[in-house]
């Protein structure tokens, strides 16, 4: 049994939201403990989610019987912790943090260090409203306009290295967050950066965690 599984930004409702795969994961991984580092949903419309998304938090809440699960508020989410946590039936927190055999974790969805999400948060609402108008008119527009925005945020934000200066600020030897929807595990200045990637891309990915510490990042096709 692993220490750790952790994923993120599902987006529940999006039409790229890979469900089964996640499903997958869920039914053959045994940990003690399952972070979902922010996004599970895509908007708070439920109507949008389709029967395999509404598996999933059922096999979430099943799960949670058995494993602690925490909840990392992302973006994506439509109320605030305390309210998420009734919604879906266990923990929700902004940011978490822990220990594995002397090693100190903390763990975000990531947005606060995306200056495109922050500083410009004004220009951020505009585009999700246009995102959402979109969507539904032509799915190439909706290709054309995420791969945009994840050029944009990427180039602008600079995620990883506010990450770790972060990390560096809490006293933490490594940062696990999501948000940029692009899995990582890199080392830099000694501080272990982990990003989880994301269940609606070409390339599905999760995080696992065993009781040494060690940290493995897992791709799926």
């Amino acid at each position: 049994m692993y220490e750790i599984l952790a994923f993120s930004d599902v987006h529940l409702g999006d039409k790229d939201c890979k469900a089964d795969i996640l499903l997958k994961v869920l039914n053959k991984t045994k940990a003690k403990k399952i972070l979902i580092v922010g996004d599970l949903f895509d908007h708070h419309n439920l109507k949008r989610l389709k029967k395999n998304h509404w598996k999933v938090l059922s096999k979430l809440r099943k799960l949670s019987k058995k494993s602690e699960i925490i909840y990392l508020i992302g973006n994506h989410c439509f109320l605030k912790a305390e309210f998420m946590s009734i919604l879906l039936g266990f923990k929700c927190k902004n940011e978490y943090s822990f220990d594995i055999n002397n090693k100190k974790f903390i763990c975000l969805h990531g947005d606060i260090f995306d200056l495109y999400f922050t500083k410009l948060k004004w220009i951020t609402n505009i585009l999700v409203k246009f995102y959402f108008f979109i969507r539904d008119l032509h799915p190439y527009a909706e290709d054309f306009f995420k791969k945009s925005s994840n050029s944009f945020t990427e180039k602008t934000a600079n995620l990883k290295n506010n990450a770790i200066n972060y990390c560096k600020i809490k006293q933490k030897d490594s940062i696990i967050c999501g948000h940029s929807h692009t899995a990582d595990h890199d080392n830099i200045k000694n501080i272990e950066y982990i990003n989880t990637g994301s269940f609606c891309e070409l390339k599905s990915s999760y995080i696992l965690i065993n009781k040494k510490g060690v940290a493995e990042l897992i791709y799926l096709d």
